[in-house]
């Protein structure tokens, strides 16, 4: 009588399988864990950076500086010089007239807005077209001038930057007024991240 074989497959996961599903498992738990202590670093370090950075009271200097982007920042810039701030303004990019809020309505508009008549106007276009190429041709402007105080008018979630750049290239007083941009914040915040990790890696210097 011929001996019957049976063959029998053991379905059950080898000793090295359960080790890497074991592996993969908690390398997966890590990564995620991580990722989301990031992300909560990054939220958390975003409020005092560029949500609800450390702005300045106005006060007297000479000159207000207003740096170009998004929202209404020209406005509130010639309302400071209004109030007797500075006897100088500075607008920063005044051709970029297809924004609605703008430099170009002071500086080349042919019914351009005015700034009272006991105030200096100055425009430039900065060159590169950047926060630091502003920041650049301010810093030279005061040197230039001889001026020791600068009141910069920027959005809210540039002014960390914005301030630090301009310290970097000129050893004045610089007073910081923040405005709303009309990007949402999330949009701002990531910007501002990505802007700064340049500032301290590809562009250093002034």
């Amino acid at each position: 009588m011929a001996e019957e074989h049976t063959d029998v497959t053991d379905h059950r996961p080898s000793l090295v399988r359960r080790l890497r599903v074991g592996l993969s498992s908690r390398g997966g738990k890590a990564l995620l864990v991580g990722l989301t202590l990031v992300v909560v670093v990054l939220v958390v370090a975003s409020f005092p950076l560029y949500i609800d950075p450390d702005v300045d009271e106005p006060r007297a200097v000479d000159a207000v500086a207003v740096l170009a982007g998004g929202g209404n920042r020209e406005d509130p810039g010639v309302s400071l010089v209004e109030q007797g701030f500075a006897d100088v303004i500075v607008f920063s990019d005044p051709g970029r007239g297809s924004l609605q809020f703008t430099a170009n309505q002071y500086c080349n508009s042919r019914n351009a807005l005015r700034v009272p008549r006991h105030v200096e106007q100055i425009c430039f276009d900065p060159s590169p077209g950047t926060t630091q190429g502003e920041v650049r041709q301010l810093a030279e402007l005061a040197t230039e001038r001889n001026w020791t105080s600068l009141m910069v008018v920027a959005s809210t979630d540039q002014v960390t930057r914005a301030r630090r750049l301009l310290k970097r290239c000129w050893g004045g007083e610089v007073v910081m007024v923040g405005v709303d941009h009309d990007q949402a914040m999330p949009i701002r915040v990531a910007y501002e991240w990505g802007a700064a990790l340049k500032s301290y890696t590809i562009s250093r210097g002034c």
